[in-house]
C-alpha cells in the first residue's frame, strides 16, 4: 500500500466522530504518540552535582529507536548529550571517584562499553568483544568494571567465541535433549551471558564465570542490579539459575566469586525460593537482597533480606511489609535501606531500619528507577501518571518536599494537547471484597455527555495497572478515540497485598470475572459513561480474559484479545516456563485436567458471540501464536465477526514503530465500528 494512501486510512480511523470533538481538549495521535522521546536510567553523580540519564527518540519512517546519554546539573540548567553520536548511548554509570562515566554503545553492530572522561569530555571505547557488552558496574575501588557478554561456555576464549559467531552452520536444524528449548522470543542457541570484569585502565575483560554452563544474570529480564561488587572490589555476588530443569521452577540462587574467576560458591543455598538484586552494606559485613519464598511462583513477594557475613545467617527486614520491594539502596551509614515499592497504583519510596521500621517517604506520582548519591541527600528518578509522561526528577532526601524535574521533553507536544487525570473508583467484587480500579475521561469529555467505555484488562495475571504513562497499553490513547478508558485491578493484581495476588491462582474465570464484571457495571453508573456501548480490551492473561468473557458474557459490543490464550492444555505443551501454567493451574494436564478443562475458554466457543479483534506474534514463545489462530478459527467458523492481525517478526509484545502504528490503527477502526456506530462521521 502507497505510504501516504495508508497514512490517510490511519488517520481516518482515528478521527473520532465530529459530536465528540465538540469539547475543548484535543486528543493525541498515534504518531504523536509513538514519536514522544522517552526518558530512562537516571543516575546520579557521586557527589549529587550532576545526573546522566538515557534520552530514547523514535524515527518514525525510519522504523527505529536509538538513545544516547544526556547530562544534566542536580540545580537546573540545560541538558547536553554526551555519548558520542555516531555511536549512541544507554546504561550510564558514574565512576566512584566521579571523574567518569561509562555507557553502552547502541548503534553498534554489537554494543560496547566505552568511558567517557569528565574533565575533558572526550570518551574511549574500553571493550571489542565479539558478541559485544552490556551492564555496566564500577567496582568500588574505581579500578574494574563488571558487564556482561554472550558466549559459548565450551569456548577458551575470544577468538573461540569470534569464528562461532561468524559459522554458518551446514543444517539449520535445532537439536535439544532438555527444557528450555525456547524462552520469550529467541530459542536456544548454545549461547550464554557471562559475566566479565575488565581493568579500567586496559588489559583483556576475564570471563569470572568461564565454562560456566548457565546465564547471568537470568533472562529475559535480569540486568545490571542482579550482580555487584563486594566494596573490597575483590569479590562479584551474582544471581543465576542452574541445573537441567530450568523450566519448571523460578528459584535462582546469589553466588559469589573473586573477580579473577574461580569456582563460584553458592551464598543461598537454603532459602527454596527466587533471590535477586545483591546489595553489599557500606562496610562490606552485610548483603542485603531480594527473595521470594515460593519457588514454583514467579509473582511471590519480593521480600528484603539480609546475610550477614561475619556471623553467618540470613534475616527477612520487612516480615511486616505486605508489598513487593522493587529497588533497594543502603543508606550510608549502614544502618537501613532506601527502597521503593508499588501501593494501590502507584510506586512510592520507602525508607526501612535493620530492625524491619518501613516508613513511605515519598508517594507521588509513579516514582521508579530511583538512583541516590554516595551521602544519601539527594535522589534522581523517573516520574509519570497517567497524564504525564515520564522525566527526570530530583529530590531532596533530607528535607523532603516536592521533588524538581530536571527534564521537560515533548514540551510543546504536551502543552498542545489534553489529558485527563486518572480518577481513582473502587466497588464490591466477589466475596464483598473491595476491588479498586481508576478511569480516564476523553479528551473531548464535556458535560452533559455520554461517552463509551473502553475496559482495560491487565496481564499477568499478577500484574496490576498504575497511574502511569505506559509506552504500549497507554489509558490515554485509548480515550483518545472518545471513550472513557476504565482501568480495572481485579483479583490477581500486585499493589494491594500478597493475599489478594495468590487469589487468582488455580481460579483463572472465577472470583477475578466476577471482580471484572461488577467493575463494569459499577463504571456505567457514571453519568457520563453509555452503558449500551461497551469494549473490553486486554493482553496476555488479559487476552485470556478477553476469550472467557466472549464465552461466559454477552455485555460487551466489541473485543480486543492481544496474546489471548485459547486452550489450556494446548498452551501447556507449547509455552517454554512451565513453572507458570504448573502453578496456576496447579500441575500439568495430565495430573488435573479438571482444571484446564474448567477454566479453558475453548470450552465455551460454542457460545462465541461477540466481535473480536484478535492479535499474537509469531515469535511469542510465552503464549504462542497457535492460541490466537485458534480463537480467529472458533470465532469466523462461527460467523461471528472478526479480525486477525499476525505479526510474523513480533513476540509478546509489539515493538518496533511501524509494527506499533498498525496495532493501534487496528484496534481503534475495530472499537470505532462498534462502538461508534451510527454516529455522524463515523
Amino acid at each position: 500500500m502507497h505510504h501516504g494512501l495508508r497514512a490517510g486510512i490511519l488517520a481516518a480511523l482515528l478521527a473520532p466522530c465530529p459530536v465528540l470533538l465538540e469539547g475543548q481538549g484535543r486528543p493525541i495521535t498515534i504518531d504523536e504518540f509513538l514519536t514522544l522521546d522517552r526518558v530512562s536510567d537516571p543516575q546520579i553523580s557521586p557527589d549529587g552535582a550532576w545526573v546522566t540519564y538515557t534520552l530514547t527518540t523514535t524515527d518514525l519512517e525510519g522504523n527505529d529507536r536509538t538513545s544516547d546519554v544526556w547530562l544534566v546539573p542536580t540545580s537546573g540548567g540545560s541538558p547536553q548529550p554526551i555519548s558520542d553520536r555516531r555511536l549512541g548511548g544507554r546504561g550510564a554509570r558514574w565512576s566512584p571517584d566521579g571523574s567518569q562515566i561509562a555507557y553502552v554503545t547502541t548503534r553498534d553492530r554489537a554494543p560496547q562499553i566505552r568511558l567517557y572522561a569528565s574533565e575533558s569530555r572526550r570518551s574511549s571505547q574500553l571493550t571489542s568483544l565479539a558478541a559485544g557488552a552490556d551492564g555496566i558496574v564500577w567496582s568500588p575501588t574505581g579500578t574494574h568494571i563488571a558487564f556482561v557478554s554472550d558466549v559459548h561456555p565450551d569456548c577458551a576464549d575470544e577468538a573461540c567465541n569470534r569464528a562461532r559467531l561468524e559459522a554458518q552452520p551446514p543444517s539449520s536444524a535445532r537439536v535439544y535433549d532438555e527444557l528450555l528449548v525456547r524462552h520469550w522470543s529467541s530459542w536456544e542457541d548454545g549461547w550464554r551471558s557471562h559475566l566479565f570484569v575488565a581493568p579500567v585502565g586496559g588489559g583483556t575483560p576475564v570471563d569470572v564465570i568461564a565454562a560456566w554452563p548457565w546465564d547471568v544474570p537470568v533472562p529475559p529480564f535480569g540486568g545490571a542490579d542482579d550482580y555487584a561488587f563486594l566494596p573490597d572490589g575483590r569479590r562479584i555476588v551474582f544471581t543465576t539459575k542452574v541445573g537441567v530443569d530450568r523450566a519448571t521452577h523460578t528459584n535462582t540462587d546469589l553466588y559469589i566469586v573473586d573477580i579473577d574467576g574461580g569456582t563460584p560458591e553458592n551464598l543461598s543455598q537454603t532459602l527454596p525460593g527466587a533471590e535477586r538484586h545483591p546489595v553489599p552494606s557500606p562496610d562490606g559485613r552485610m548483603l542485603a537482597f531480594l527473595s521470594q519464598e515460593r519457588a514454583g511462583f514467579e509473582a511471590d513477594r519480593w521480600r528484603l533480606m539480609v546475610l550477614d557475613f561475619e556471623r553467618g545467617g540470613v534475616r527477612e527486614v520487612t516480615r511486616r511489609f505486605d508489598r513487593s520491594i522493587g529497588s533497594v539502596a543502603w543508606q550510608p551509614d549502614g544502618r537501613g535501606f532506601v527502597f521503593t515499592a508499588q501501593d494501590r497504583h502507584r510506586n512510592a519510596v520507602y525508607r526501612a531500619t535493620l530492625s524491619g521500621q518501613v516508613e513511605q517517604r515519598l508517594a507521588w506520582g509513579n516514582t521508579t528507577q530511583l538512583s541516590l548519591d554516595l551521602r544519601g541527600a539527594a535522589a534522581v528518578f523517573v516520574n509519570d501518571a497517567i497524564d504525564r509522561p515520564g522525566q527526570v526528577y530530583v529530590w531532596n532526601m533530607v528535607d523532603g518536599g516536592t521533588p524538581t524535574p530536571l527534564t521537560a521533553v515533548n514540551a510543546a507536544l504536551l502543552d498542545s494537547v489534553t489529558f485527563h487525570a486518572a480518577e481513582e473508583i473502587s466497588w464490591v467484587g466477589a466475596d464483598g471484597h473491595s476491588v479498586h480500579g481508576m478511569l480516564v475521561r476523553p479528551p473531548q469529555y464535556r458535560r452533559g455527555r455520554q461517552y463509551p467505555l473502553v475496559v482495560m484488562i491487565h496481564g499477568g495475571p499478577q500484574g496490576a495497572w498504575l497511574d502511569a504513562f505506559h509506552p504500549r497499553w497507554n489509558a490515554q490513547m485509548f480515550a483518545a478515540g472518545g471513550y472513557v478508558a476504565v482501568l480495572l485491578n481485579p483479583r490477581g493484581s500486585t499493589g494491594f497485598g500478597q493475599r489478594f495476588t495468590d487469589e487468582i491462582s488455580r481460579d483463572w474465570g472465577g472470583r477475578v470475572f466476577i471482580d471484572i464484571m461488577s467493575g463494569v457495571e459499577h463504571a456505567t453508573r457514571f453519568p457520563f459513561t453509555d452503558s449500551s456501548r461497551i469494549a473490553a480490551v486486554g493482553g496476555s492473561y488479559g487476552g485470556y480474559m478477553v476469550n472467557w468473557i466472549n464465552g461466559n458474557s454477552n455485555r460487551f459490543d466489541a473485543l480486543v484479545s492481544h496474546a489471548g490464550i485459547f486452550n489450556l492444555e494446548a498452551f501447556y505443551g507449547a509455552t517454554e516456563e512451565l513453572w507458570f501454567p504448573e502453578w496456576e493451574f496447579g500441575g500439568p494436564p495430565w495430573e488435573n485436567r479438571t482444571y484446564y478443562q474448567q477454566w479453558s475458554p475453548h470450552r465455551f466457543a460454542q457460545n462465541f458471540s461477540t466481535p473480536t479483534l484478535v492479535i499474537h506474534g509469531a515469535r511469542d514463545y510465552r503464549v504462542p501464536d497457535t492460541e490466537g489462530l485458534q480463537m480467529f478459527t472458533a470465532l469466523r467458523r462461527q460467523d461471528v465477526p472478526a479480525r486477525l492481525v499476525y505479526f510474523p517478526d513480533e513476540g509478546h509484545w509489539i515493538g518496533k514503530p511501524q509494527n506499533q502504528l498498525m496495532w493501534w490503527g487496528e484496534v481503534h477502526a475495530w472499537l470505532a465500528r462498534f462502538l461508534l456506530r451510527g454516529e455522524p462521521g463515523s
